[in-house]
This record gives C-alpha cells, structure tokens and sequence, in this order.
C-alpha cells in the first residue's frame, strides 16, 4: 500500500509540474495566476488600441502618425494606433488585471485564433448610436463579438471575463454646444438605451462583469472650452455639463443598478484632475491646455499643410491632462485609473 501511495503522489507531482498556465498577452509572467482575466474592449478613441485603419494622414487616421504614441515607449514611441501620446484607457484597465496592455486590437486578430487575454474592438471616432464602415458603433461591435461566440473563435467559456465599454461622447453629441435641452435629453435617452441593451447583451452571453464609463465633463475638454478667438485660452470657468449630467442621470437609472456593472466614473475622476486647486490636481500645471494643439481651431493635432505643422506640441506632455481636444495623455489616463484602481479590484475581487 505505501508503494502503491508513493507512486500516485509521484504521478501527482508530474502531473501537476506539466500544467502550464497559458500566458496573457503581454506579460512578463510577474503575476498572480490564480485567475486568468479575459478583457473584451468595446468604444471609441478613449479605448482604441488601433482598430482604425491606417491610411494618408486625415482628422480620421491622425493616431498613426506622429506626433500620436512619441512617448509610448512599451511601442517604441511610435504610434500605435492609439489616440494619445503613449497608453489609453484600455491598456491601464487591463494592467489591473495582470495584463501588461490593452488585449490585441480586433482588426489585427490572426486567422488561427484569439489572444489568451481577450480583444478589444474600440474604434476611434465610433459612436453608441452613430457610426461609420470604419469606425463601427457600438452595437455593430457587439454583434462582431456575439458572432466570434457563436462560431468559436471566441471561446463560449467566458469565466472570468470582464467587458469595458468607455466613450468619449465626441461622435454622438458632435453638436454638443448647440443643443436644446430637449435634444440633449432626446439623445440621451437613446444613446443609454443602446449602453444598457449592450450590457444585457454581454451578460447574456456569459460575460461576469461590465465596466461602463460615465461621459467625461464634454464642457470643460478642450473640443469646447478653446476660446473662439485666436490665442483667446480656455474657459475656466466652463459650465457645460448638461450633456455629461444628463447623459450620466440616464446610465445610473439603466445601467449602474446592475450589480454586475461598474461605473466608471470618467467625469467624477476628471473633474478632480482637472480642478482649479486640490491634491488630486497638483499632478497637472495645464488642466485645460491640451498638449498637442490645432493652429486652427477646426484643425487637429498631427495636422501637416506642404510638410508644415499645423498644431504645436508641449516639452513636457507628463504635466499636461490632455494630449489633443479630447484625449488625455498617458499621464492624464494613468492618473484617472489609478484614482479607480482600488474600487476596480474590488468590484473584480482581485
């Protein structure tokens, strides 16, 4: 009986040392491999991860050419695809879950299978209720998700999976600074519709948990506080917060209820960032300024005209919140995430 017991444990041994646990994309195996987290990344340019297209350089396609990713040394500063000067939301998302980056984008997704450590299928320029063929909205993203489920590219077994859905609002309320109340409310009522049917959507096919983003403060982003007149700065005193307060009303009311949803309080983080005084702010010498600035208001940053710049790029982008209109920059993302950090482990018991 003792040799009989001596030689199971040996198997036991053998067995045990010959599983290896496959590797999350991305890392350098400094993990806790108890749980194995899958990311599947739905959005706009907040979470892109170079879903875009490449192509000539255009308002559009601007987060593949410089000066887009020249400080992102995890890809050589060089851009990526990604909507900042380094990392986005994405990526720091997926390191609080052992990941070293964002899942590989969707567009770059190889024939013979998906990354262990899941996909993200954010688009720049996408919007949740509008879209185009090349930066699809949200709901044509789900159903790319729901069809790799269904045919088993995406494994069917989906534990421990997490889904971020964050937008920037840019594309659905475009017309932000000219909308009446009652349109505003119209529009939001719409836009959470299609969040929350995203959500029920996800959690019926087997995703444990949501991470939904709240509409940053839109008013006080560079896209609407730049002064109208030439070298005019920005409205620190911006007050244009329907928009966010509505919309966010509306997600708390459909979405946030939800014990398998997380809100992710983009506005709520910003705002801190951002303020005119206070701890949390003190990371940031230009709160509205963004990094990387159009000459013309109706440019964008990466803008050339005959091999000349049309924007102008800050020395230091650490001391900057936003990187162009919209976008914060790596520092800005890293800030907002790491305010979240503790409630996002929480939330994920991990």
């Amino acid at each position: 009986m003792k040799l009989l017991f001596a030689a199971v444990c040996a198997l036991l041994l053998l067995l045990n040392a010959g599983h290896v646990e496959s590797r999350r994309h991305g890392d350098d195996g400094d993990y806790d491999s108890g749980r194995q987290y899958k990311l599947f990344v739905f959005g706009d340019e907040f979470a892109d991860a170079g879903n875009y297209p490449l192509a000539d350089l255009t308002k559009t396609t601007r987060a593949w050419y410089y000066p887009y990713g020249s400080n992102d040394k995890d890809h050589g500063t060089s851009p990526s695809g990604r909507f900042s000067n380094g990392l986005v939301l994405s990526d720091f998302v997926a390191r609080i879950m052992g990941m070293k980056e964002s899942p590989p984008a969707e567009r770059k997704r190889e024939q013979d299978g998906v990354d262990p450590s899941g996909m993200n299928f954010a688009v720049g320029g996408a919007g949740v209720v509008e879209g185009t063929h090349d930066a699809p909205k949200l709901g044509t993203q789900i159903d790319k998700f729901r069809r790799m489920v269904r045919h088993g590219i995406i494994d069917k077994d989906l534990t421990d999976s997490v889904a971020l859905i964050a937008f920037s609002g840019k594309r659905d309320y475009a017309r932000a600074a000219d909308m009446t109340n009652s349109e505003v409310t119209a529009m939001a009522q719409d836009v959470t519709d299609k969040i929350a049917s995203a959500v029920e959507q996800l959690t019926d096919l087997g995703v444990e948990k949501v991470l939904v983003s709240t509409l940053p403060p839109l008013g006080c982003t560079p896209w609407l506080s730049r002064s109208p007149s030439p070298g005019g700065g920005y409205d620190a005193s911006c007050d244009g917060q329907k928009v966010a307060s509505v919309h966010n009303a509306y997600l708390e009311e459909k979405v946030f209820k939800d014990k398998a949803v997380f809100n992710l309080d983009l506005k709520m983080m910003f705002k801190r960032l951002t303020a005119a005084s206070g701890s949390n702010s003190k990371q940031f010498k230009y709160k509205q300024e963004p990094c990387c600035e159009s000459v013309d208001q109706a440019g964008y940053c990466g803008q050339m005209d005959d091999g000349d710049a049309q924007y102008t790029l800050c020395y230091k982008p650490d001391k900057y919140f936003y990187w162009d209109e919209i976008n914060p920059t790596q520092a800005g993302w890293k800030a907002v995430v790491e305010e979240l950090e503790e409630s996002i482990k929480n939330f994920l018991h991990i």
